[in-house]
Order: C-alpha cells, then sequence, then structure tokens
C-alpha cells in the first residue's frame, strides 16, 4: 500500500493523486485505505514523514555535548548525509518541494520531520554556545548555515539526478570541509577559549 501511494504521488502529486488509483495499485480498496488514513493529503504527509523518520530518525540522537565539538558535528553530519542522500529520501525531497508550490501538504511535512530534526540541532548548538564552545550566536541560525554547508556540495546535485560520488569516503571529506567552514565562522573567539 505504501510502495503504490508513493508511485501514485510521485507520477501525478498530491492534488491529481486519487485513492481509488492507490487502493487499485494495491489491491485493495478504497474503505481499507479510509481506514488507516482520513484523507489523502494525511496519507501523504503520512507516506513522507515515515520515510525520513525511517531514513534519519535516528541520525539526530547522535549529537553529544561530551564528545569534542568538531568530533560531534562530524559525525552526526555524516549519519545525516548518507541518510537523505538515498533515493528514497531524495524522491521525498522532490515530492515536498514539488508539492510546495501546489499546496499546504510540503508546509504540513516540514513542520512534522524536518522542523522539529533541526530544532533538536539547535538546541545542541546552544548548549555549546552556553558552554563556550561556539561563539556567541543565534543558535537557530546557525543550525541553518550548518545545515546548509553540510548538503553544499552534493545534495542539489543528487536532486537534479547528476552522477556524483557519494562513496562513505567522499562523503566524510565533503563533511570535513562543511565542519571547517562551520568552525571558522562559529568557533569560540581566542579570548573565549582561554577563560573555559
Amino acid at each position: 500500500m505504501v510502495d503504490a501511494a508513493f508511485e501514485v504521488f510521485s507520477e501525478v502529486g498530491s492534488e491529481q493523486a486519487s485513492m481509488s488509483e492507490i487502493a487499485a495499485r494495491a489491491g485493495g480498496s478504497k474503505a481499507t485505505l479510509y481506514s488507516y488514513f482520513e484523507s489523502k493529503e494525511e496519507m501523504f504527509i503520512e507516506l513522507m514523514t515515515a520515510a525520513a523518520q525511517e531514513a534519519v530518525g535516528a541520525t539526530f540522537v547522535l549529537l553529544k555535548a561530551s564528545m569534542p565539538v568538531r568530533d560531534a558535528l562530524a559525525r552526526f553530519g555524516t549519519h545525516y548525509l548518507v541518510a537523505v542522500l538515498k533515493p528514497q529520501l531524495l524522491a521525498v525531497r522532490r515530492l515536498a518541494h514539488r508539492e510546495g508550490g501546489r499546496s499546504n501538504v510540503g508546509a504540513l511535512f516540514y513542520e512534522r520531520r524536518p522542523k522539529l530534526g533541526w530544532q533538536s540541532v539547535a538546541v545542541f548548538l546552544q548548549q555549546l554556545i552556553d558552554a563556550g564552545q561556539l561563539r556567541s550566536c543565534h543558535a537557530a541560525i546557525a543550525t541553518a548555515h550548518l545545515r546548509t554547508l553540510y548538503e553544499a556540495e552534493l545534495m542539489e546535485l543528487c536532486l537534479f539526478g547528476v552522477p556524483v560520488d557519494t562513496s562513505p569516503r567522499n562523503i566524510a571529506k565533503v563533511v570535513q570541509r562543511a565542519v571547517d567552514v562551520f568552525m571558522a565562522a562559529y568557533g569560540p573567539t581566542h579570548a573565549a577559549q582561554t577563560t573555559h
């Protein structure tokens, strides 16, 4: 049922998708679908949220203030990129972006999944700021910059289907460069380092 729904949504988008078509492809009935989901919009959001949670959910718990900052950010970034560059997650992101221009489904997905995950990163960065391990800044903005740095070299190319090197070795290099840039911008000043 999930695979059938994903196929239909990918082919025609949420507005044109019909519960009848999804049920036919899944080999079931509309009544069965409606016993699980109130609407096709709810099904669409649940489908994307579940896929994102399965691939990325555990990544956000990897951030630990007990590790050196660079190590924590590199470990998290590596797991994050490996997860979001998988074909299924790239397909979910393409769908969410496409729906963002047509309906509120993309925004609802963002509220339920990516926003919550990145809020946990902002909390982690705020802990580092409070401990003097990052310079004083707006944690949510620093989080947005960190996310963009992780994705800068590979994400857009992957979304467009351009062949790129997503091997573990290359992802580790990409993440290291992202962390280097982030720490150059947000690492503690010399004065802060000497007082902590």
